[in-house]
């Protein structure tokens, strides 16, 4: 997905996403190539009272099928 830099602002100031800060990461294509990416990731993990099991499911549930390594998705909460 390519988005523009007030694109990428735009998506995070909702209240609910608010909390992910962008990291530079190189993604690897099929193709064995990589190119530069923006992954967002919560710096402090929620409370547990303001954990979404449901969101965190879903993430799971992508990160096994991309086949990410194991113990990211295990780290998934």
């Amino acid at each position: 997905m390519e988005l523009s830099h007030a694109e990428i602002e735009q998506l995070y100031s909702e209240a609910s996403v608010s909390a992910y800060r962008p990291e530079a990461v190189l993604a690897q294509l099929a193709d064995g190539s990589y190119i530069p990416a923006l992954c967002f990731n919560l710096v402090v993990p929620p409370a547990p009272d303001e954990a979404n099991s449901d969101y965190a499911g879903k993430l799971r549930d992508l990160a096994r099928r991309l086949n990410l390594p194991q113990g990211y998705v295990e780290g998934i909460r």
